[in-house]
């Protein structure tokens, strides 16, 4: 039976461990992954933590090998490992002690129990992972340290120094840390640890400021995860992001350690790093970018082309490189480096020569944009110039440099434009770009490639926008270059000859394709329009005149062209009275109504308003006023007429002409209320009635600009104070009262307005007797001026303050006037003493400010004051039944108390008379001078005597 027993307890004991040490094999559901087992079908039993260390428990009582009992407890002490960490993933609520205290205190006895056990090694790495697990990073890092002293040859010690990294790299401790994980990597850990760990000691060192060796350390990473081909996007997930975290970590130290420079000095040297160089360079300049550094993140990606122009990512850095200045908006940079690209990678580069279709088809998006955009920049920029050195009179360089650099710009633009047809000559815009071409070609006098460009877009695209102006402008061009070899060969030679020639034939080409076009007419008509477009205008102008002086069968049509040809003239030489009859000329041969007629109104408009702007200019207002208002008449439906008609206002208004302007601009509101000009035309009519004293229609006018959501938030701020003292003004003091006192609860800047507001509403109380609420608002006075920034303070708001001290002084004043002193003294006299402080403290605060007129008010009602108390106390009841010696007496005392009082009165009347000797006269002034001449009638009370001078000479 005992033999029984021992078997049975053999099996039990056998079967246990081997299911414990399963239960804890870490690799048992990775190596069945790794066969891709299916292991949601495996049949797992279920037992519970509990049943396992109390079966373990149960063996331990009939157990007497010291080994297996060993080996058992140690079974317990994982158990109890497991299920914390199994109820620390399932979110179950941790006790008063964490998760772990039964793994802990169960490894600790372990430790204490068996402490030269070789097993111990996995104890202390269990006891320092579950400390950690638990937040006690103190207890956790003692463990891994006595570890590490413990178990030098322990497999497990690359993770020990990472964990004791990660604590330190936790708590900020940058250089314990990196000692750490420099004891991993010297290690040679499974690399998923070397990975991590030359990554977390790049950032140790990185956080120490060491950022060479930070770069260094970092770049192991990328040494052994990018892949050869430089392609990281074929990593997984995992190591993708540690690539890039890697990557962003070594952008930051490179911006700190020198940027693109470092690149090159670090890592041109290291064969290792050419498989990932493009990458950092991009990186960094991708850093820089986002912290807007945009010229150093440009200049990253340079660095690069620079480096390596021969690179396949080099055109996809120089675009990043364009991208930056795009982005920090530095047009010239960005411009220079278009050009660049185009130059370096366009079909005329040795990189396109160089290149396979797959390379060149990569660049050609790219190029498609900046040719086009360089294109028309430089045609802008050509069009710029011709038109300053047409119209401009004082020019920034001298015409000779502006004309050359004007034919550079159009002919660059009409280089790319080619370009564009080259590269991508099966593109639908290929018709545009030959047209713009030979526009660009035409402006830069290269008038053989814009005939060609003409020619081409009017015949053989035949573009139904460009195709006749094209086929005119050739006719032109012809003409040009017919001038120039004049000019050069003489006329008469074979090369004249030929192109006058090959100008006959265009102008037939012209008339064959285009016959219905305008421009096929009368030769004169089409010579005038010619000239005009050339800005010929005096040539022009005598062409068309003798069209419409010919004899014969007026042609409306011709008339009609050639009136516009004259009235165009006269505006562009300045004739703006001819040029107004011109166009009106020219409306009789257009139907009324239409859209033509319209547009040449609209010119007439322009060319009276001109008019108008000369009267100006000669300071003639009234004139100009009258040129403006008669836009009016002449064109009432135009454009130009509300602009002239606000205009007119405007100086009549500056002529303080009140009543018509307020007609101009009433006229208009109503008319045009919906006028970009109609915006401000409120404001100026809600002016224009102040100015002229209409005080209710001023603060209606500034109502209805307050009460208009529309209007911008200040102009309703202002226009509610303005309508308030509008109202003032006209008498509507409970209007004036309540919107004075909306704009001080809805508004607290401008503080200027805010203190004027409270002033008018401390005012108007006053005077509608309202004593508590004018109190109140003297207070809210005082407190704006004394609690506002100094910054905010000003002469202004200190006289509002002063003010407002003396106003709550005055009324203290009548307090103090309304105690009568009545026997018994010893009651009445401190009663009238508190009125008394109170109204001087007042005063002395309204004198502070140092506000001349303010103060000298103050000073006066303070001298008063006293005088007056030493009046009354002279002045006060006797008390009954005093014998002679004791009435004596009491006037003694009555005199002694009251005589300090009337020196002080005198002492503060001297000192505002004093202000007048420094320049300060006002009426408080000239009052202490009057009650000094009571109090003091000897220095004070002397009249002037005025002396005949016979009575002298007897």
């Amino acid at each position: 039976m005992m033999r029984s027993n021992t078997v049975m307890t053999s099996l039990l004991l056998a079967s246990l461990l081997g299911g414990c040490s399963a239960f804890n094999n870490t690799t048992t559901i990775a190596r069945l992954q790794g066969q891709n087992e299916d292991l949601t079908d495996l049949p797992l039993p279920q037992v519970m933590h509990a049943d396992v260390r109390e079966e373990y428990r149960q063996l331990l009582q009939i157990i007497e090998d010291r080994e297996l009992q060993e080996q058992i407890e140690r079974r317990i002490a994982s158990v109890y490992m497991m299920e914390a960490d199994y109820n620390q993933l399932v979110g179950v609520l941790p006790g008063d002690d964490g998760y772990f205290p039964e793994a802990i205190e169960a490894y600790h006895q372990i430790l204490t129990k068996y402490p030269d056990n070789a097993d111990n090694a996995e104890a202390l790495y269990q006891l320092a992972k579950a400390y950690d697990l638990d937040g006690r990073d103190t207890e956790a890092l003692e463990i891994l340290n006595r570890f590490i002293v413990d178990h030098p040859h322990s497999g497990r010690l690359a993770e020990v120094y990472f964990r004791k990294g990660d604590i330190h790299f936790r708590h900020e401790q940058y250089e314990d840390a990196e000692s750490a994980y420099r004891s991993v990597v010297a290690l040679g850990a499974e690399p998923s640890f070397l990975n991590n760990s030359w990554y977390l000691l790049g950032w140790a060192q990185y956080k120490l400021s060491d950022y060479d060796n930070s770069l260094l350390s970092l770049s192991q990473v990328l040494d052994r995860l990018v892949p050869a081909n430089g392609r990281v996007e074929e990593l997984d997930n995992v190591n993708r992001s540690l690539v890039d975290d890697t990557l962003r970590i070594m952008s930051i130290g490179l911006a700190h350690a020198g940027g693109a420079a470092k690149i090159s000095s670090m890592f041109d040297a290291r064969p290792q790093s050419a498989k990932y160089t493009w990458i950092l360079y991009s990186s960094l300049g991708q850093h820089f970018l986002e912290k807007e550094r945009f010229e150093d993140s440009a200049e990253s990606f340079r660095a690069f082309v620079a480096q390596n122009p021969d690179s396949e990512r080099a055109p996809e850095m120089h675009a990043e490189m364009i991208r930056a200045y795009v982005d920090g908006e530095f047009s010239q940079q960005v411009l220079a480096e278009k050009e660049s690209y185009v130059r370096s990678y366009g079909i005329r580069s040795e990189f396109w020569q160089q290149q396979d279709a797959e390379a060149r088809g990569r660049v050609m998006p790219n190029l498609k944009i900046y040719i086009d955009e360089l294109a028309r920049h430089y045609h802008a920029t050509g069009q710029r110039l011709k038109r300053e050195l047409a119209e401009a009179t004082e020019l920034a360089a001298s015409p000779d440099v502006m004309a050359s650099e004007m034919q550079v710009s159009f002919l660059k633009a009409a280089a790319f434009y080619g370009e564009f047809e080259d590269t991508f000559p099966s593109d639908p815009r290929v018709p545009e770009m030959v047209f713009m071409s030979a526009e660009a070609s035409f402006d830069g006098e290269d008038y053989p490639n814009a005939i060609k460009g003409y020619e081409r877009t009017a015949y053989e695209f035949r573009d139904p926008e460009h195709g006749a102006d094209a086929g005119y402008a050739a006719i032109i061009g012809y003409q040009k270059e017919l001038e120039q070899l004049l000019a050069s060969a003489g006329d008469g030679s074979e090369r004249v000859n030929q192109w006058r020639a090959l100008g006959v034939d265009s102008q037939l080409r012209f008339v064959q394709e285009y016959r219905e076009d305008e421009r096929s007419g009368a030769v004169l008509a089409k010579a005038a329009e010619e000239m005009f477009e050339l800005g010929r205008y005096q040539q022009a102008l005598e062409i068309a005149t003798s069209v419409v002086s010919r004899d014969g069968e007026i042609d409306p049509a011709l008339n009609r062209t050639a009136y516009g040809v004259i009235a165009h003239c006269q505006y562009e030489l300045g004739n703006f009275p001819a040029a107004e009859q011109g166009y009106r000329d020219q409306l009789a041969y257009i139907p009324a109504g239409s859209d033509d007629a319209k547009q040449v109104t609209e010119r007439m408009a322009v060319s009276i308003y001109k008019q108008g702007e000369l009267a100006l200019a000669a300071e003639d207002l009234d004139g100009a006023v009258t040129q403006f208002l008669r836009i009016k008449r002449a064109a009432p439906r135009s454009d130009v007429r509300v602009i002239a008609q606000f205009d007119a206002a405007t100086h009549l208004m500056t002529l303080e002409y009140w009543e018509r302007a307020l007609n101009e601009m009433n006229e208009l509101l109503q008319l045009f209320p919906n006028h970009r000009l109609s915006r401000q035309l409120p404001a100026k009519i809600a002016y224009a009635y102040e100015q002229d004293e209409q005080w209710m229609n001023a603060a209606r006018a500034y109502e209805a600009i307050y009460n208009d959501s529309g209007a911008p938030a200040d102009e309703r701020r202002d226009a509610l104070f303005l309508s308030a003292e509008m109202y003032e003004k006209a008498g509507e003091d409970m209007q004036a009262l309540a919107y004075f006192k909306k704009w001080a609860f809805d508004y607290e800047q401008p503080f200027d307005t805010r203190m004027e507001a409270r002033y008018h509403i401390a005012y108007l109380y006053k005077r509608h007797d309202d004593l508590n609420r004018h109190l109140y608002w003297l207070r809210r006075v005082i407190d704006g001026h004394d609690k506002a920034p100094s910054d905010w303070q000003s002469d202004r708001s200190a006289w509002l303050a002063a003010w407002a001290n003396n106003e709550y002084g005055d009324y203290w004043r009548i307090e103090f006037n309304r105690v009568r002193l009545r026997a018994p003294l010893n009651v009445s006299i401190p009663r009238k003493n508190e009125k008394l402080k109170n109204a001087l403290d007042r005063y002395q605060m309204a004198a502070g400010y140092q506000i001349a007129d303010q103060t000298t008010r103050a000073t006066f009602n303070i001298a008063d004051l006293y005088g007056q108390f030493a009046s009354e106390l002279m002045n006060a009841p006797r008390p009954p039944g005093l014998s002679p010696l004791e009435a004596a007496q009491y006037e003694i005392v009555l005199e002694e108390q009251a005589i300090p009082f009337e020196d002080l009165a005198i002492e503060v009347h001297q000192a505002n008379i004093e202000r007048s000797w420094s320049g300060v006269f006002n009426q408080w002034v000239e009052k202490s001078f009057a009650s000094m001449a009571e109090l003091n009638p000897a220095r004070y009370g002397k009249q002037e005597v005025q002396v005949a001078y016979g009575d002298g000479i007897r």
